[in-house]
């Protein structure tokens, strides 16, 4: 069993492998996304691998946003231009009990092409 300190080590890479499996992700919404504010003021929205961590991020902060999936496309073309154009970058999986990774929107889309990549050669052998 990992002790509790490497176990925020983890959960990046994990949410990264299990989003380029699933090719989507799992955010709040409610009249807009949720977003939320790190310690030194940078705005972020939490994203989630699967819909019952976001549901339940959402209870533990007692929200009406609900868990809304976005595709990867949707996320690449559409959501993160949103958020580049408001200065928004991306939580990953908050925990009642764990503050989110705040990553930029450049390395969260890098991390997860290379992910994506890695699963493809996986299904489909690598491309010569």
């Amino acid at each position: 069993m990992m002790a509790s300190s490497t176990q925020i080590d983890t959960r990046y890479a994990d949410f990264i492998h299990e989003v380029a499996e699933w090719e989507g992700v799992w955010a709040l919404y409610h009249n807009g996304w949720l977003l939320q504010t790190t310690a030194s003021g940078e705005k972020y929205c939490p994203i989630f691998a699967t819909r019952e961590e976001a549901q339940s991020f959402a209870a533990s902060i007692q929200s009406d946003h609900v868990p809304s999936a976005i595709t990867l496309v949707e996320l690449t073309e559409s959501v993160m231009m949103q958020w580049r154009a408001e200065e928004v970058m991306a939580g990953i999986c908050p925990t009642p009990a764990k503050p989110a990774i705040v990553v930029t929107l450049d390395q969260l889309s890098d991390d997860i092409m290379a992910a994506l990549k890695d699963v493809m050669d996986e299904r489909f052998g690598t491309q010569s």
